[in-house]
């Protein structure tokens, strides 16, 4: 009798222990959520600063060839052409009003627990992928990229912010990082790491990727990690980025990505067909770019070939 009382006494305070311990960990990520939801308020007067710092580069759906107006309450901007409103809320300039159909993957990251969850384990999944961690990431990329003091850099899907603020502290206070995403819960995500972090030298947009909202040859650095394989139309996307990119401008990518003959390619096809999910064929990748003008293409796939790596030159 007394072993059975031992067994169960243990399974109670088993089950206890595991219970307290899912309690903590619902309290703390239900407090990480709730400090991402809420509201950033920006200074009126440095909201304006920052618009009429980007507002030369912007082109807004309805005037491709006049930058928009900056509201003096730095509330927003206004289309010259068809006195449109586009505010300034949050943290956050909405060049997307209203409702825009999602893929599923998309989708899958368009919540506050899966932005959450997405920014909090990232690093673990990464490195579960026998991929670069963040640090490794960042510094690979910067070699490239060559993110420095004075500079503009486009953070295209920029997700939670981490690599945009990892570029809004290299380029500096005279420097200006546009971070860009689809989706708003990702958007608010990298608002609080932004506002985190004290940085005024970062404006986050709500728009599209297939219609980029700046001037041709405007921009001389773009990154875009963890985008190319979440777009639904890649070649679009790739012809606005050329588009924007200034001569010798520096393009740099991070992507689930497959290489020629690749051992993973029927899972990999699988999981587009399944979730959407595509993985870029980086040999193809390069050809497109080469289509739109971009020479010295480099590509890699380290670790265990799921995600790789690419850069390119606007000739």
């Amino acid at each position: 009798m007394k072993p059975t009382r031992d067994r169960i006494r243990h399974c109670l305070v088993t089950s206890a222990l595991v219970s307290a311990g899912i309690a903590l960990w619902s309290a703390r990520r239900k407090r990480a959520q709730r400090a991402t939801e809420q509201l950033i308020q920006v200074p009126s007067e440095r909201a304006k600063q920052l618009l009429d710092r980007v507002a030369p580069l912007l082109r807004l759906p309805g005037s491709p060839h006049r930058a928009p107006e900056v509201l003096q309450d730095g509330s927003g901007l206004r289309c010259l052409e068809t006195d449109r409103i586009y505010p300034y809320l949050d943290g956050i300039l909405d060049l997307l009003p209203g409702q825009h159909p999602k893929t599923f993957a998309q989708r899958s990251l368009d919540t506050p627990l899966t932005v959450w969850a997405y920014d909090r384990f990232r690093e673990a999944l990464t490195r579960a992928a026998n991929s670069p961690g963040f640090p490794v990431e960042v510094a690979m990329i910067q070699k490239t990229l060559q993110a420095h003091h004075g500079d503009v850099v486009l953070d295209l899907a920029c997700g939670q912010g981490n690599f945009t603020v990892e570029w809004a502290k290299g380029v500096g206070p005279t420097g200006l990082v546009v971070g860009l995403d689809y989706s708003w819960p990702m958007l608010r995500r990298a608002a609080y790491h932004v506002k985190r972090w004290g940085l005024g030298n970062v404006l986050l947009i709500r728009g599209d990727a297939h219609h980029l909202p700046f001037a041709d040859g405007s921009l001389q650095k773009i990154n875009c990690s963890g985008g190319f394989h979440q777009f639904p139309d890649l070649p679009q996307a790739l012809s606005e980025i050329s588009r924007v990119s200034a001569s010798g401008a520096v393009l740099t990518t991070s992507t689930f990505a497959q290489r020629p003959d690749d051992p993973r390619a029927r899972l990999k096809q699988w999981m587009r067909r399944r979730f959407d999910l595509h993985f870029v064929p980086l040999v193809k990748l390069g050809e497109q770019l080469q289509e739109r003008g971009y020479v010295d293409y480099e590509w890699l796939l380290p670790g265990s070939g799921w995600f790789g790596y690419a850069s390119a030159r606007k000739a």
